[in-house]
């Protein structure tokens, strides 16, 4: 799944591709930080990777999707998220890779 960010906010794109979350940007570090704050998107992890708040993601990605069995991948995707370390300990936010 790859979540396009701009100033005006996040859209998912390919909402069955449930391998992996990534976030695709041409905003600066400065516009992240504005962009995912002012849409309630998420928040900067580091450099190199945000925290995308999961509630929200989920939200966004439901609106489009094609596979009858999105909700049980949607499922493994935040449980492979969890064991691997990308997942927030309150299940909240999931870290995300930033693509420029």
């Amino acid at each position: 799944m790859i979540v396009r960010l701009t100033a005006q906010g996040a859209v998912v794109q390919d909402p069955d591709d449930l391998a992996g979350v990534r976030l695709r940007t041409d905003l600066d570090a400065a516009g992240v930080r504005t962009a995912l704050e002012t849409t309630g998107t998420g928040e900067p992890a580091d450099a190199d990777a945000v925290l995308l708040d999961v509630a929200v993601l989920r939200s966004l990605a439901v609106m489009s999707p094609t596979a009858p069995d999105w909700p049980q991948r949607w499922t493994s995707m935040i449980e492979d998220a969890r064991c691997s370390g990308r997942l927030a300990p309150d299940g909240r936010s999931i870290r995300v890779p930033i693509e420029r």
